[in-house]
């Protein structure tokens, strides 16, 4: 009994411990910091000699993250300015403690397990977005408050999370809208629709309110496909389907011959957003992305190392364009890795990816792989590898639902 009590405890502060983790993912790099620190230390409890050295001699997807890691290390012994390159290698030692921490704890990741990570992410994000939206309609009630207070920044900064980057946050709440869906929060199924619903709309409302393109293109792919895989007839799925794209062709028309409409910088809703994509022949990214290019064709096997070249770059721009004077990043995460790790780390990344893709498929996880499909997805215009909220999103998240192994999990 005593046995049997202790084991509990254990796997209880288990759960505890990845709620944390999760929760603290978009907070701060310390106690993000700290809480990984804890399950890595944690997880020796659980470890054993002989599993661990399987799963490095069987080169499962650990070994990759681990790989991933050692090449940011070598790309010291070259970096043309070291103390950045060796702060970006600490902030990215998640590689290599998060790897080892679920080397130990894969037979221990069960449905309460998933679940409790899950819930942690969700109450961090779902508080700061609820507080954005009562502290907004309160404004709009009591203040008389311009409409672009509502957008963007300024959406962000009625929250918790003052300091996070719109996309970033978009890409957490386009995350946890698909593992809601599939997701339980009661067994009583009526109240748990109800709940799951009402946790969805305030989702899908922020989501709007931060207009982040990228975020709502893989909603609207979300959507599309689990409308078409529903056992409506396919008549009606080809109907709605139909009109849908005729609706959307006459919007999106509308919006680029509609008047041009202002930018207000830190507020700009969706209508702006994709009316300046319509209507945009040189995208600030373009010009970007060019003069990545021109520095990864100069360094194409090794990169430039983990310090990400800024000086390389801003040679390669226009002194007045938005790249040069914010000194961007590649904003692009296979551009980013080419950039700093070459093609030898880029060939680490997508076996990396390969193989969760490979195991998510394997496991029929809906989750799984649409967590690996919106972080692609996302890393088409950000680096999300590139800040500790990204960074820490990714490596966990996935290393969490490659471990999970219970089989009946749709």
């Amino acid at each position: 009994m005593k046995g049997i009590f202790h084991q509990n405890k254990t796997q209880l502060l288990l759960e505890v411990v990845l709620f944390l983790v999760a929760f603290s993912i978009p907070i701060s790099f310390a106690f993000n910091s700290i809480v990984m620190a804890v399950l890595f230390l944690f997880s020796f409890v659980f470890f054993n000699r002989k599993e661990f050295i399987k799963s490095i001699t069987k080169k499962e997807v650990y070994v990759y993250y681990l790989l991933f890691f050692l090449i940011q290390v070598l790309s010291l012994l070259y970096t043309t300015e070291f103390d950045r390159a060796l702060q970006k290698v600490q902030q990215n030692s998640v590689f290599l403690i998060l790897p080892i921490a679920f080397i130990n704890l894969k037979d221990q990741i069960d449905t309460r397990k998933y679940k409790a990570a899950y819930f942690g992410l969700l109450a961090i994000v779902f508080s700061t977005l609820l507080l954005s939206l009562l502290n907004l309609f309160y404004k709009a009630l009591t203040f008389d408050v311009a409409f672009s207070e509502f957008f963007r920044e300024k959406f962000v900064e009625a929250g918790l999370l003052y300091l996070i980057h719109v996309p970033y946050l978009s890409m957490l709440i386009v995350f946890l809208i698909i593992a809601t869906v599939k997701f339980s929060f009661l067994t009583k199924k009526q109240l748990d629709l109800t709940i799951k619903t009402v946790a969805i709309l305030i989702l899908i409302t922020a989501l709007f309110f931060l207009s982040g393109m990228m975020s709502l293109v893989i909603l609207l792919l979300f959507l599309s496909v689990y409308f078409l895989t529903t056992k409506l007839s396919n008549r009606i799925k080809i109907s709605v389907t139909l009109v849908v794209i005729v609706v959307s062709g006459f919007t999106f028309n509308s919006i680029k011959n509609y008047k041009k409409i202002d930018r207000i910088r830190g507020s700009e809703h969706a209508m702006y957003r994709i009316q300046k994509l319509l209507n945009s022949k040189d995208t600030v990214r373009n010009v970007n992305w060019k003069s990545v290019a021109k520095v990864i064709s100069v360094n194409p096997l090794l990169g430039v190392s983990a310090d990400g070249g800024m000086e390389l770059l801003q040679k390669e721009r226009p002194i007045l364009s938005e790249p040069y004077i914010n000194r961007h990043n590649a904003h692009n995460d296979i551009l980013e890795i080419l950039l700093r790790y070459g093609i030898l780390g880029l060939l680490i990344y997508l076996l990396l990816m390969f193989k969760l893709f490979k195991n998510a498929w394997q496991k029929k996880s809906t989750v799984f792989k649409w967590f690996l499909i919106v972080f692609v997805l996302s890393g088409i215009t950000e680096s999300y590898l590139q800040r500790q909220i990204g960074l820490t999103f990714f490596v966990f998240f996935s290393l969490l639902l490659y471990s999970y192994n219970l089989k009946t999990e749709k």
